[in-house]
């Protein structure tokens, strides 16, 4: 039976990434995905500046420029209580990104054109089929591979899983862990949003928040994260989105003449991480490694970054002929690396939206500082150091 070099599970922008960067240097690479090509996926849709510079690497800026997508040059965020400001990425803190904006549009368009461009490179994309580990051997992993009634057999040196947020493969190993803070998100597409401008928005309320961003042609992505703790889930998903929307009084004030141009899905629940991202022959990628909240515009530019990581590790890997959990270690140790400071905003920014009290205080306070609010902003748009955020007089005007 044939081995394949590296069976990739999903093709979300992490899976499809991965499997382009390797198949552009010679890897016989097979990417398997459950969906059918093109397929919706509830998502904020945001993509910060950095994430642009990957793309350029896989070829996809004049193509997804090509699409017109919207051009979001910063955020807005508002608190509890009504306080409210807007960073810059081209702010004044003297640093720039690949691209001064970050870019916003479907995840039906780019997650195909990220899978086209695995394909063109080499890879073997089958959509539409179902897959999971069957056994771990000596020299290679056997998947198994359904479609409807049918089931066949797959081998590789190397699987590396992106199969998103509730991945299979990393319960299966064992790899996954919940966290305490309960987190689901409802999102849709709408039209005649009023007032929307360059910016993308986080609005925040007492059980949650919602980002509002436009993502071309008119139409705004509207994403609502609730906290499971504080409000009681309702079917169907769009009359839970109405009502929780009422507790954002500028949105759904914005909201009152707009119509929903897509179905409200919902995915969650959030606040899953994993012990490791590797294991014998096994890695992990995307929302599968390390789920990001949304709130910091994380999740599509970790997706497209890691996916540059577990290459880097699987052609090392590849090239030595070793792929233990000891031989594979050294990809959780760049992931630490690079993620590290974007874990630790996004911990104290989830932190300050479950008080409500503590957030309004910290946007009144920014508000009146825009060298902090471009920071902020900087920091959430992956080009700024949140080493930054930590200098003695940025603290101090943060907290006194």
């Amino acid at each position: 039976m044939r081995i394949h070099d590296v069976a990739v599970i999903g093709a979300g922008p992490a899976g499809s990434a991965t499997a382009a960067f390797l198949a552009e240097r010679g890897v016989d690479v097979v990417l398997l995905e459950r969906a059918r090509f093109p397929r919706p996926k509830p998502c904020a849709e945001y993509l910060s500046p950095e994430a642009t510079r990957v793309l350029d690497r896989l070829g996809l800026l004049s193509r997804i420029d090509a699409f017109g997508p919207a051009r979001l040059t910063g955020m807005r965020i508002v608190g509890p209580g009504g306080a409210s400001f807007t960073g810059r990425f081209a702010g004044s803190h003297g640093l720039r990104a690949y691209r001064d904006y970050g870019l916003a549009l479907p995840r039906e368009v780019l997650d195909a054109l990220i899978a086209e461009a695995a394909s063109e490179r080499g890879a073997r994309l089958r959509d539409g089929v179902v897959a999971d580990l069957t056994a771990v051997a000596d020299d290679h992993v056997d998947v198994t591979v359904g479609t409807g009634t049918t089931r066949e057999l797959l081998r590789a040196r190397l699987v590396i899983a992106a199969d998103g947020l509730n991945s299979r493969v990393a319960r299966r190993l064992k790899l996954s862990r919940r966290r305490s803070c309960r987190r689901v998100a409802l999102a849709t597409h709408a039209s005649d949003v009023a007032a929307m401008t360059d910016v993308g928005e986080m609005h925040v309320a007492s059980f949650g928040y919602v980002g509002i961003a436009s993502i071309g042609h008119g139409v705004t992505n509207v994403a609502i994260v609730a906290d499971l703790d504080r409000v009681t889930p309702l079917a169907p998903p769009e009359r839970w989105f109405r009502k929780l929307l009422g507790g954002f009084a500028e949105v759904s004030r914005r909201m009152e003449r707009a119509r929903l141009v897509t179905p409200v899905r919902a995915v969650g629940p959030f606040g899953r991480w994993t012990t490791r991202a590797t294991t014998d022959r096994i890695m992990l990628a995307g929302d599968a490694a390390d789920f990001h909240d949304p709130f910091t515009g994380e999740g599509i530019y970790a997706a497209l970054h890691g996916a540059e990581l577990a290459a880097a590790h699987a052609l090392s890997a590849l090239e030595r002929g070793r792929f233990g959990a000891r031989d594979l270690a050294g990809y959780d140790r760049a992931r630490t690396a690079s993620f590290r400071g974007k874990w630790l905003f996004e911990r104290l920014v989830s932190g300050a939206v479950a008080l409500p009290a503590a957030f309004d205080r910290i946007a009144s306070r920014v508000a009146t500082r825009q060298h902090l609010a471009d920071l902020m902003i900087g920091i959430a748009g992956d080009f700024v150091p949140v080493s930054r955020l930590f200098r003695p007089w940025n603290v101090m005007q943060l907290v006194i």
